[in-house]
């Protein structure tokens, strides 16, 4: 594995190369990575993105900030891996088709495990650890639809959780998860392994499945530079997002029929507890399962792809109230 922000260029420069990560004998990939040097001093930020392979949102708005962000406008460093599961994205895949690691969950990873474990700990390593702030960009899955929305990790440190909040917020979506070690989140997860080492973080989540739609990467990239006017990384005053929501559940509604879903809802829909939230028909065309709210809610994100198998996830609310079902997906 090679040195990356070890190797830091003069200021005022950008920096762009590949690591090697894992066993060239066996398996290895080549993760491709940003080092933007400003002219100025400040803040170091990590931005991650494709830590699942078919969230192509967060991975194509990533690229536009390492092409965007110029070394003259930057006050301290900008550090972007816009691919971190790479052989996922080269598969279409959502985890690891290596060795079927989820990498969100695998952090900090370890230098002697499978590849997705690999891949983690050089990421954390080389990127993560040696930043004062980070930012994931994720995104639908191909069968998932979202609204746009940030979230964080509450640490019990007052300093690093208020800082990962105004983080989260800068992103400047309507809705704010907020979730602890009593919540739905992996123990692995990048933006819960970094505040939990004291680098104040959040996730930005906003995609239609398997499209790349131009105004939704253009609002993540939107939401990331905002967080760096924020952080004074670059010029302007950071934009306020009037009536944001805290929410501090994220629930799926899983389904214990196979079939057809049939949403009744969409995206950003408001429910309320006991609503019909969809069907399952099975392939005689009867309804076989009624899918009802949970809680009191935002739709957050749903499926798209219609077909389901006992067990999986469909609608996914967001909400301020515990809800029946915690799982995070």
């Amino acid at each position: 594995m090679t040195t990356t922000t070890d190797e830091l260029q003069l200021p005022g420069t950008r920096h762009s190369n590949f690591l090697s990560v894992g066993n060239r004998a066996a398996t290895s990939v080549r993760l491709p990575f940003t080092v933007i040097k400003g002219l100025r001093d400040g803040p170091a930020l990590c931005i991650t993105a494709g830590v699942h392979g078919t969230e192509y949102v967060g991975i194509d708005a990533a690229i536009r900030l390492s092409n965007k962000v110029k070394p003259e406008d930057l006050m301290g460093t900008l550090i972007i891996v816009p691919t971190v599961n790479i052989p996922a994205f080269e598969a279409r895949a959502y985890v690891c088709p290596i060795d079927g690691v989820n990498i969100q969950g695998s952090f900090p990873g370890k230098p002697d495990g499978t590849i997705a474990h690999l891949i983690s700990y050089a990421v954390f390593r080389e990127f993560i650890s040696k930043s004062n702030y980070y930012l994931d960009l994720h995104g639908g899955d191909i069968h998932e639809s979202e609204i746009g929305f940030a979230g964080f990790f509450e640490t019990g440190n007052v300093e690093i959780d208020a800082q990962s909040e105004q983080i989260a917020k800068a992103l400047g979506f309507e809705y704010i998860w907020r979730t602890s070690k009593d919540g739905p989140m992996p123990k692995g997860s990048s933006w819960r392994i970094a505040p939990e080492n004291g680098i104040p973080s959040a996730l930005a989540e906003l995609g239609s499945g398997d499209k790349l739609l131009p105004e939704e990467v253009s609002t993540m990239c939107d939401g990331a530079l905002n967080v760096m006017r924020h952080l004074r990384m670059i010029e302007g005053e950071a934009r306020k997002t009037k009536g944001q929501k805290t929410v501090a559940h994220f629930a799926p509604l899983r389904v214990k029929e196979g079939g057809l879903f049939h949403a009744h809802v969409k995206p950003g829909d408001i429910v309320s507890q006991g609503d019909v939230v969809g069907e399952v028909i099975n392939l005689q065309g009867e309804v076989v399962e009624t899918m009802r709210s949970s809680t009191q809610g935002v739709v957050l994100a749903l499926i798209h792809n219609p077909v389901v198998n006992p067990g999986d996830g469909t609608v996914y609310l967001g909400s301020t109230k515990p809800a029946t079902v915690w799982n995070y997906s």
